[in-house]
């Protein structure tokens, strides 16, 4: 588990020092958890899209640096990316906690 993903996430960010790949991926996994209730919730929808699509270019540009830019591509972490910025420009999110707090 937790060791093979620290490892992982220390190949992603090679070129970070080594021993910052566990503070990387315990902020990265809080800042997905957070962004991923917040998506789910509707709670603050334009922010949290916003979030998720500087994390995941983050990630890709992470990916593409280290292991080259088939590597992002293969996972499609680009169009996640994308999509998520196509998600904050929704003027309106009607099954959201945004929706009933400005109604």
């Amino acid at each position: 588990g937790w060791k093979n993903f620290v490892t992982y996430t220390a190949q992603v960010n090679s070129f970070a020092p080594q021993s910052m790949a566990n503070s990387i991926a315990i902020i990265s996994t809080i800042l997905e958890m957070i962004i991923g209730l917040m998506l789910l919730t509707g709670y603050k929808t334009g922010f949290a899209a916003v979030a998720a699509s500087a994390l995941t270019f983050l990630f890709a540009l992470a990916m593409a640096v280290s292991s080259g830019i088939k590597e992002p591509l293969d996972y499609s972490v680009f169009a996640f990316s994308a999509g998520a910025l196509l998600l904050s420009t929704m003027p309106a999110h009607k099954w959201s906690i945004d929706y009933l707090l400005n109604n």
